[in-house]
């Protein structure tokens, strides 16, 4: 075990009392995250993600929509949308839009332009806004999870949600208000918490639905503000280049250069991440003591050094079947 965490008064203030001597000597500021600490979804989401109440059709429409789907291409998209149009009763347009959701959003985004355009032919207005619905309801439960760092099935969701969401909104030249998803505070509580690793690649697919938009596009104040802390971040020593990567992508989908990109400075006025066993940094051994108070970094800086290569926090991935089991059970579609 580490010593990060002194079990008595007397340890504690002593670690205290060390770490203000080092922040005196050193000129630092070691204001770091707590450790452990999650999201918090009620800053990131303020208005909440909205409850699902859903009431699943009959046994033969359940079928018909499965087929329809099974079937569905571009090719015969208005055929199957009026086939459709026809079973949706308004009581089960919310089960349908969980379905959709779930069941085809969620997990195959090849097709997420496909389903878009037989959103759109079905030419239901209230649909589309019970989609939305049921991504934030997924969205949120995805972020809360406490397998997200663990889990890179539960990353993928995530991912592809993000991607679904910036095609209806951004790339629709429709907002993403801030009350339901507060993008900036994600990006910020990501770093301070250690979730980049969820929260960058699903921030990024979002923004990329703005490359096809009128309004949203570079330089809209809202995406370039964005993008600033994008390339703070980018800046940050130890970042993990899979991280990076994300944001380099981004750019290249927007037509910006990431050296051209005005840095933003929120990060830096933010809780400051413990980058030892942090998914989100590589962090080199001799760096370790500059995220610790003195007194813990030694036995940190020991305990890294009898690890294998392989690194604290690796492996040990979730079976992609219990994630997905978790995804279908968010909404409870009454198909099973």
């Amino acid at each position: 075990q580490t010593s990060i965490h002194k079990p008595d008064a007397a340890a504690a203030a002593a670690s205290a009392a060390a770490r203000a001597a080092a922040e005196a000597d050193q000129g630092t500021n070691l204001n770091l995250a707590p450790a452990g600490r999650g999201l918090i979804i009620d800053a990131i989401m303020p208005a909440g993600a909205d409850p699902l109440t859903l009431t699943p059709p009959p046994e033969m429409v359940l079928d018909r929509v499965h087929l329809v789907f099974n079937n569905v291409s571009m090719q015969n998209v208005d055929q199957k949308a009026t086939e459709t149009r026809a079973l949706l009763k308004p009581e089960f347009l919310a089960w349908f839009g969980n379905y959709l959701v779930v069941k085809r959003i969620s997990t195959q985004p090849n097709f997420h332009h496909l389903y878009l355009n037989f959103l759109l032919k079905l030419d239901k207005p209230e649909l589309m806004q019970t989609v939305l619905v049921s991504v934030f309801h997924n969205v949120s439960k995805l972020l809360a999870s406490p397998k997200i760092t663990t889990s890179t099935s539960e990353r993928s969701l995530l991912k592809n949600l993000g991607s679904w969401l910036g095609q209806i909104t951004l790339s629709r030249n429709k907002p993403i208000l801030q009350r339901k998803l507060d993008v900036k505070e994600l990006l910020c509580q990501g770093y301070e918490t250690g979730r980049l690793i969820a929260v960058t690649p699903f921030v990024a697919k979002i923004m990329e639905g703005a490359k096809d938009s009128r309004v949203f596009r570079p330089p809209n104040p809202w995406l370039m503000a964005l993008m600033g802390i994008l390339r703070e971040l980018y800046d940050i020593d130890d970042l993990k280049m899979n991280i990076k990567f994300e944001i380099e992508v981004l750019c290249k989908h927007l037509g910006l250069k990431i050296d051209e990109v005005p840095r933003a400075s929120v990060l830096c006025n933010r809780l400051q991440p413990r980058k030892d066993k942090n998914p989100d940094f590589n962090v080199r051994v001799g760096n370790v003591a500059t995220q610790l108070a003195p007194s813990d970094a030694g036995s940190i800086v020991g305990e890294m050094s009898g690890m294998g290569e392989g690194g604290p926090g690796e492996g040990g991935g979730m079976p992609g079947s219990d994630s997905m089991g978790d995804m279908s059970d968010m909404g409870g579609d009454g198909s099973e």
